[in-house]
């Protein structure tokens, strides 16, 4: 079965149910979709566990990660393509890609770049995490646009 890889967090609550209709709309239908949230507050050890950086935010990051990975498992109830969730460390480009390299990932599917002064801010700073991707992947990158509701 070939994988597509979705990076997910709070702001795209919905992404990979949209990653989900895209690979189906494209004929996927023996795609898994392998959905990976980034702890950009932790690191892997040698051993492969996830360790905080800061010991004052573990419990809370702990807590945000199961609240993200809750928000996936019920955005994802209903979708009709297999697919996994994966907990990852460190910088969200970099673990996408070792990801995408490990499952031998068609494509990574991601949102695109926050708006407002955070986003401003993490662009200025390192860069999107798509734009990273794009420049350093042999494999494609979609960056699926934030939904827009009507006023």
């Amino acid at each position: 079965m070939r994988s597509v890889v979705v990076g997910v967090d709070h702001k795209h609550p919905d992404l990979a149910r949209r990653a989900a209709s895209l690979v189906q709309s494209l004929g996927g239908s023996l795609i898994e979709l392998v959905c990976v949230w980034v702890d950009e507050t932790a690191v892997s050890d040698s051993r492969g566990f996830t360790v905080s950086v800061d010991p004052d935010i573990a419990v809370s990051s702990d807590a945000y990660g199961a609240d993200v990975l809750a928000g996936l498992h019920r955005a994802m109830a209903d979708v009709g393509l297999p697919w996994s969730a994966h907990r990852g460390a460190g910088d969200p480009a970099v673990e996408l890609g070792r990801v995408a390299d490990e499952v031998g990932a068609v494509m990574i599917v991601v949102g695109a770049h926050r708006s407002g002064l955070r986003g401003w801010t993490t662009n200025l700073v390192g860069g999107t995490v798509a734009g990273r991707l794009i420049h350093n992947q042999a494999r494609p990158v979609v960056v699926l646009p934030e939904t827009v509701t009507a006023p």
